[in-house]
């Protein structure tokens, strides 16, 4: 029976690693649409798949590490990125959506190219 608490203390871990990643990953995206700097679990519970307590426990791990600071925004405890925090949340978001951001065969993805001629992109396009 300890093995399988020791496994269930583990899927639990995983789970906040996964939820604290999530929610940083979130508040990158969020910020690069413009949709604000400052994070609640209001604001994020909408994006991510889990309930308000798991994204308010995530808050606090996050800013225990330093990747937020936390802030008081009338009753609702809110948060900002640090410095660390918005570059470790730039780092997941682009592992996680850098094959999106691929260009095709034969586009450039630096926009250096004009018509057909892919020869400055470097791209090894001979289109």
């Amino acid at each position: 029976m300890g093995s399988s608490l020791n496994r269930n203390q583990q899927t639990n871990e995983l789970d906040r690693l996964v939820n604290r990643e999530e929610v940083l990953e979130i508040c990158y995206w969020y910020q690069g649409e413009g949709f604000g700097d400052v994070y609640s679990s209001p604001s994020m519970n909408t994006f991510l798949k889990c309930n308000n307590e798991a994204i308010d426990d995530a808050f606090l791990e996050l800013s225990e590490q330093g990747f937020l600071e936390a802030i008081e925004l009338g009753s609702t405890l809110s948060y900002k990125f640090t410095a660390s925090g918005k570059k470790e949340g730039g780092r997941l978001f682009n592992a996680s959506f850098a094959d999106l951001q691929k260009s095709s065969h034969g586009e450039c993805a630096a926009g250096c190219c004009d018509g057909d001629d892919h020869s400055a992109c470097g791209d090894g396009c001979s289109l």
